[in-house]
């Protein structure tokens, strides 16, 4: 496939359809006014603003203004029931997979004001990290948690003492799992 082509397929000038919001009656989408006076509460700090003679209100229809170029999903992207519409650019790095994904998209059919959407999108990212643990194992290519945690690091930057306690700590736990796998064996032994 040609480099343009690939590119025709990312990305399109024309927005996506705007989303159901009948599905989410909390939702409510309505047009943008074009006098912004319409809107209850607008303009209550226009005298009193330290840049009023200078600052007018704007013209732009949207917060980003006119966008002539839309990435077209190629995945699940999940998107904010407070906003109709996916943004012109999002991230397709780490697209929702197994149990954390189901978890996400529980946590998306909710508000971003409530501690459920929160919550969950927490917890999801917690199982997310168990799911890359496991995989990793499953796969054979288990995570090295001494070189990702800087253990090295840590033991070549404190000072000596504390570099003989920590080996010293190491040790002991060393030698208590090999003491409990003697007992194991010698207690099986006799049974």
């Amino acid at each position: 496939m040609a480099a343009h082509d690939y590119d025709s397929e990312r990305w399109t000038s024309k927005a996506p359809p705007m989303r159901d919001t009948s599905l989410d009656p909390h939702h409510i989408t309505g047009p943008i006014p074009t006098d912004y006076r319409q809107v209850k509460g607008w303009g209550v700090d226009l005298t009193n603003r330290p840049m009023y003679p200078m600052e007018l209100p704007s013209n732009v229809m949207t917060a980003r203004g006119e966008v002539r170029d839309w990435q077209v999903p190629q995945e699940k992207i999940h998107n904010s029931i407070e906003h109709p519409n996916l943004t012109p650019v999002f991230g397709t790095s780490c697209p929702p997979t197994g149990l954390s994904g189901r978890m996400r998209d529980y946590a998306y059919k909710y508000s971003e004001g409530t501690n459920r959407h929160w919550m969950t999108l927490v917890f999801a990212d917690r199982v997310n990290m168990l799911e890359s643990l496991f995989t990793g194992i499953l796969s054979g290519k288990p995570d090295n948690w001494p070189a990702e945690k800087a253990w090295g690091t840590r033991l070549r930057a404190v000072d000596p003492a504390r570099r003989v306690r920590f080996m010293a700590a190491g040790a002991a736990v060393v030698g208590a799992v090999a003491l409990g796998i003697v007992l194991t064996k010698a207690l099986s032994e006799d049974d």
